[in-house]
C-alpha cells in the first residue's frame, strides 16, 4: 500500500504524444540526406536493415548500424549541435508539431505537484533538446541511452521501448504502479498497463482498436488541439 504523502506519478511518452513524428528516426534521416555518400550506402544496404527493423531481435543491431552510418565522424560537439538544430526545426512552434492538449495535461499534473516524467525510446541527447524546445526542460526525462564515439559503433544498450521503457523507469527510481500514463501507441502497452489510469493520446484507428481491447472501451482518448503534420 502506498504512503499517503507519496506524490502521484504521471508518465508521458514523447513521440506521437507530446510532439509529432519519430524524433530520432527523423534526425537520422536528416543526417543521412545531408551526406550523399552516406545516403547511397544506406540505400544500398536497405535490403538488409529494412526488414531487420521489423524483427524484434534484429531491430537493435539494425538501428546501431544506421546510427553509426549517420553519425560516424561527428565529434561530441558537432553531434550536440546537430541535435540542437534538428530539434529546433522538428519541434519548434512554427511547425505546429507540438500536441498542445497533451502538453497542457502534463503541465496540469506538474501544477498539482505530481511527479512528471517523459519516457521515450528517443536517444537521450535528442530527447533532451526536443523537450527543451517545447518548454519541458525542467521535466524529468527517461530515454534510450545512446553511447557513441566519433568513429566506433554505438555501444549495445537496451532501448527504452516497450517493456524496456518500464524497465528504464524502474531503473530511474520511478515507482510502480504509475498513477497515470499517456501514450499514442500500442507499442507502449507495457507502460499503459503499468498505470492505474492509462490515457491514450490521438492514436491511429488501428492502435485505438487494440488499445481499447486491452485497456477497456472507456479508456480516455485525448485528441490533439492541432492536426498532426
Amino acid at each position: 500500500m502506498s504512503s499517503p504523502d507519496r506524490r502521484a506519478v504521471a508518465v508521458f511518452d514523447l513521440d506521437g504524444t507530446l510532439v509529432a513524428g519519430d524524433s530520432f528516426g527523423g534526425f537520422l534521416r536528416h543526417l543521412l540526406t545531408r551526406r550523399p555518400a552516406r545516403l547511397v550506402v544506406a540505400l544500398l544496404t536497405a535490403p538488409a536493415w529494412g526488414p531487420a527493423l521489423a524483427v524484434g531481435r534484429l531491430r537493435v543491431p539494425a538501428e546501431r548500424w544506421l546510427v553509426w552510418l549517420a553519425t560516424v565522424g561527428l565529434d561530441a560537439d558537432r553531434f550536440a549541435a546537430a541535435a540542437q538544430a534538428f530539434a529546433a526545426d522538428h519541434a519548434g512552434a512554427a511547425g505546429g508539431r507540438t500536441a498542445e492538449a497533451a502538453v497542457t495535461r502534463l503541465r496540469d499534473h506538474a501544477g498539482r505537484g505530481d511527479r512528471v516524467v517523459v519516457a521515450t525510446a528517443c536517444a537521450l541527447p535528442l530527447a533532451t533538446e526536443v523537450c527543451r524546445v517545447i518548454g519541458l526542460e525542467d521535466v524529468e526525462l527517461v530515454a534510450s541511452d545512446l553511447r557513441r564515439t566519433r568513429w566506433g559503433p554505438p555501444a549495445r544498450t537496451v532501448p527504452a521501448r516497450g517493456e524496456g521503457k518500464v524497465q528504464a523507469l524502474c531503473a530511474a527510481g520511478v515507482p510502480l504502479p504509475l498513477d497515470h500514463a499517456y501514450s499514442d501507441s500500442a507499442s507502449d502497452l507495457p507502460l499503459l498497463r503499468a498505470a492505474r489510469v492509462p490515457h491514450v493520446v490521438d492514436p491511429s484507428p488501428r492502435d485505438l482498436a487494440r488499445l481499447r481491447a486491452e485497456l477497456g472501451p472507456d479508456v480516455e482518448v485525448l485528441r490533439w488541439a492541432r492536426r498532426r503534420v
